[in-house]
Order: structure tokens, then sequence, then C-alpha cells
């Protein structure tokens, strides 16, 4: 028995309806991606990373360290109670080496105040200790400043905000 033209062009729309389903299909995905990126707000920028330096008013800042206390047992010369006594419960505490190069005609002004720590699941970060607490920098001049902060242990993807500037932490400081 041989197939008549109609059951030849049944088959064919029967086929061409199933292939249609998928791309139709795939033709929303894409819609609902290319919605999705555009809806998003842009990302800010994540920061400078660990060692490259980055903008802070009045010059150049980088971060030459982050350094866990619990893995040197480093304290200052004359430390402060605070850091005699032990890291609050789901807490560690880092060193941070930061160095400033002032690059502005008028100086780096330097402030303890002018630091904090963010990212998620920080919100509990605080600045401990810093040398010096403040400086004023000279066109041209460095200085390596030494903070000390607690952050939570289950923090990430924190960042060291400097006045103007971001500054990723990396992950070396995490201990356990």
């Amino acid at each position: 028995m041989s197939a008549s033209p109609s059951d030849t062009s049944t088959t064919e729309s029967r086929l061409r309806r199933r292939l249609r389903v998928p791309l139709i299909a795939l033709g929303v995905l894409i819609l609902v991606g290319a919605g999705s990126v555009a809806a998003m707000p842009d990302a800010e920028p994540k920061g400078t990373l660990l060692g490259a330096s980055g903008s802070v008013s009045g010059g150049i800042a980088r971060i030459n360290g982050v350094i866990p206390l619990e893995v040197d047992g480093w304290l200052p010369e004359k430390p402060p109670a605070v850091l005699r006594a032990s890291a609050r419960e789901g807490t560690h505490r880092v060193r941070i080496i930061l160095e400033l190069t002032a690059l502005d005609a008028r100086g780096l002004d330097y402030s303890l105040d002018d630091f904090a720590i963010d990212g998620l699941g920080s919100d509990e970060s605080r600045l401990l200790w810093s040398d010096p607490k403040s400086a004023t920098v000279a066109q041209g001049a460095v200085v390596t400043v030494t903070q000390v902060f607690e952050i939570p242990n289950k923090a990430i993807e924190l960042t060291l905000r400097a006045n103007d500037g971001r500054f990723v932490l990396g992950t070396s400081h995490h201990t356990g």
C-alpha cells in the first residue's frame, strides 16, 4: 500500500508541531533570561584586589596583608585590654597591613574612623585597634597602618571600605 499525498502532509504537520513546541519554549526561556539580566541593578564593583593599589581620598592605598591573629599571635608592643581579651564567640580577629601613599598636593588625611569592613554576614565587624589612629601624609610620602578588626567567622565577600575606596580582603583570613 502506498501513502497518499494527504498522509505525507499530515505526517509533516505533526512533525512541525512537535518541533515548534520546544522552539517556542526555548524562545520564552531566552526572553525571560534577557529580562532578568536587564532588570538587575548595576552591580557594585567588588573592589580593588588584595595587593593591588586603589584610589582613596588624597592618594592610593594597598593592602599588603590580612593576617588572622589566631595564626601568628601578633599583638602590638603595648596591647590595649580589648586585644588581650579573647575574640567574641563566632568571630575571629584579623590584622590588616595597609599602605597609604599621598598623591594629592594637599596630602592625604588618614583617620581610623574612615575605615570599616563589610560584606555578606559581616554586620558585626568592628575595628578594635589602629596604629596610627590618624595621620596627615604629605604629598609623595607613604605611611603604613596596622588595623585590627573582629569579624564573623562565616562572613564572606569582605571588603575594607576606605572613604572613597573598596578593597577585597580575600579568604586567607578564614582560620577554620
